[in-house]
């Protein structure tokens, strides 16, 4: 059973340990699989933060980016909300 796909939801591959980030969720489909295995879901969720003028984006992935200054066109770059998109 899948969960709903979040922005900056963290899946990792239990063979190999390969670890992927959901930038742009477009719908509940997604089912990541790696070395022909599906991948795990992990309780982690990263911070995506995006540039507002050039559309630059980045996550934080480790530690909990609270002194983190992320700066972008010199502009502080905005933390994108997670939206779980609307099912099917």
């Amino acid at each position: 059973m899948s969960r709903p796909v979040r922005l900056g939801q963290v899946y990792r591959c239990r063979v190999c340990g390969a670890e992927i980030l959901v930038i742009h969720a477009s719908s509940q489909a997604l089912d990541p699989c790696c070395c022909h295995t599906p991948m795990e879901p992990l309780d982690r969720v990263a911070a995506v933060y995006r540039c507002e003028v050039c559309g630059a984006e980045v996550a934080v992935l480790r530690g909990d980016g609270s002194s983190l200054e992320l700066v972008c066109c010199h502009r502080p770059m905005a933390l994108r909300e997670a939206r779980v998109p609307a099912a099917s």
